[in-house]
């Protein structure tokens, strides 16, 4: 099973977020499956999926986020 977390962004913070949330993988020495960035007009969505729920949600806190799991 993954566990997925999403947060949004304005758009204009695409660059900023993607590099926070790079830094702060590193630091915890997590590595998502995924990690994908989309926009439309306003915002940006960011999306990682993590094997370990504890990772998601650690995640989740960090950035405002929301987990669900995914799969089985």
């Amino acid at each position: 099973m993954l566990y997925a977390v999403e947060f949004q962004r304005e758009r204009e913070e695409l660059s900023t977020i993607m590099a926070r949330v790079r830094e702060w993988l590193d630091n915890q020495r997590f590595e998502p499956d995924v990690f994908r960035c989309s926009t439309d007009e306003a915002t940006v969505t960011c999306r990682l999926e993590f094997k370990f729920e504890t990772e998601a949600k650690a995640c989740a806190a960090a950035f405002g986020g929301e987990v669900r799991s995914i799969g089985e």
